[in-house]
């Protein structure tokens, strides 16, 4: 979300000067009750993972050395502008959507963890498991992976849990303040010919390597498959990756935390004039923002591995551009969401976010195993690949809906919070149904 937002709202006094109560009676460990469950959050997730899944679609269908430059294989004009509008509306902006939510997720189960005088420490083990999940997840199915970022993140978000907000708040703005410093560093540092870290790479290795993905997954076996998943990994988890992902997702999660304890899902009504602000607020700043990015990407063209002036305003602008739209989506759907027909026009992302885990990884196994034996990997160009990710979510979105009509969780999450709570869970809705009566 927009750290302007950790502005904007008051300080809750009353939470840092509460008395201290009696502690409630002892509650064994249970997942959150779907009674429970707020349904806001869930259609925020399902719509992240409609972002998540466009942005991603490109790493899908090509080598992850064309992530960040298309050209080096799709110069048609068409799949510059799907690219352009790809950038512009979803990349980077879901994922920070996303990991808002984790933060906001992470506070509700501390929160309901301490009303019912429950231990906190089926969260670690929570997070744990998570870590097992990413790595099969990134080992096995697609290198991308988020969960291992978003599992090593929450051991971190977990020592906050007891932190003041105004602690918070100073944290979250510290840490969204490293990367526009990070990146005036570079600028000022090439006033004196150092380059950037990494820099572009040599064109003759990129190439290589381009090929030898495209011939791997498009038509290799499935063990040389992942053994190349584990080697992309393995490159990515190398050098300052893990510290860049972990100072771009940490923010974003405590100001999740933020936001919920200062009572605005708990009472959205009392700030309706505040969250109208944001979205106003977040679409125009984001708006100009981007603007600025593309103009700057698609007309200056600065040259790779060089922080020139037009680089740095670039990159600045794309910077603060992530969280602003980020806001403008999460508080239009809170908007939104006061009406009842909207309400019922949005609700079907909500199952999405309810198995958000298992969507996400149904994404990865379906678009892996589609590109890979249609033997279209290398070959479909981002405005191409919108079709499939149109497809793929508009039917994810019914078999979320049939899926919670029997069953209380998708099946990622019931194996999840089967490992967290150390024992099966009740899948279907009948059997809850009778294991809570007894």
């Amino acid at each position: 979300m927009n750290p302007e937002l950790t502005n904007d709202l008051p300080f809750p006094q009353a939470m840092e000067q509460e008395a201290t109560a009696p502690a409630p009676p002892h509650e064994p460990m249970a997942p959150v009750a779907p009674s429970e469950r707020i349904d806001v959050i869930d259609i925020l997730r399902g719509l992240a993972l409609f972002g998540i899944l466009t942005a991603n679609m490109r790493a899908f269908a090509a080598p992850f050395e064309l992530y960040g430059n298309i050209n080096r294989m799709f110069t048609a004009n068409i799949d510059w502008i799907a690219q352009a509008f790809v950038n512009t509306a979803f990349q980077g902006k879901f994922v920070t959507l996303f990991s808002f939510l984790f933060g906001l997720g992470f506070a509700v189960q501390m929160t309901r963890a301490e009303e019912r005088g429950r231990s906190v420490s089926f969260y670690p083990r929570r997070l744990f498991f998570l870590l097992l999940i990413g790595l099969f997840h990134a080992w096995i199915i697609w290198p991308g992976d988020i969960l291992i970022g978003y599992a090593l993140c929450g051991f971190l978000l977990f020592l906050f849990r007891k932190r003041s907000q105004k602690t918070i708040a100073i944290w979250a703005l510290s840490l969204f303040a490293v990367f526009p410093l990070l990146f005036t560093g570079f600028y000022i540092a090439g006033f004196f010919g150092v380059g950037l870290p990494g820099g572009p790479g040599d064109p003759q290795k990129l190439n290589l390597a381009i090929q030898h993905a495209i011939s791997v997954y498009r038509d290799g076996s499935w063990f040389s498959r992942v053994q190349l998943n584990f080697q992309e990994w393995k490159q990515s988890y190398s050098g300052p990756s893990p510290i860049f992902l972990m100072l771009f997702v940490l923010p974003r999660f405590l100001t999740g935390l933020w936001i919920w304890r200062s009572g605005l899902l708990k009472n959205p009504t009392q700030y309706l004039p505040l969250v109208k602000k944001v979205a106003l607020w977040g679409f125009a700043t984001g708006l100009v923002m981007d603007a600025i990015v593309l103009y700057i990407r698609f007309i200056i063209d600065p040259p790779n591995g060089k922080m020139t002036g037009a680089a740095y305003i670039m990159t600045m602008a794309r910077d603060i551009s992530l969280p602003a739209i980020a806001a403008f989506y999460a508080a239009s759907v809170m908007l939104l969401v006061q009406s009842v027909k909207w309400r019922s026009i949005v609700a079907p992302f909500g199952a999405i976010g309810r198995m958000a885990l298992t969507n996400y990884l149904l994404q990865s196994l379906i678009c892996t195993t589609f590109f890979h034996y249609t033997k279209l990997y290398g070959k479909m160009g981002p405005a191409v690949g919108l079709i499939p990710t149109v497809i793929l979510f508009g039917l994810q979105i019914p078999f979320s809906v049939w899926w919670l009509k029997n069953y209380q969780f998708g099946p990622a999450e019931w194996l999840w919070r089967s490992l967290t709570y150390g024992k099966m869970q009740p899948m279907r809705k009948q059997a809850a149904y009778m294991q809570a009566a007894a």
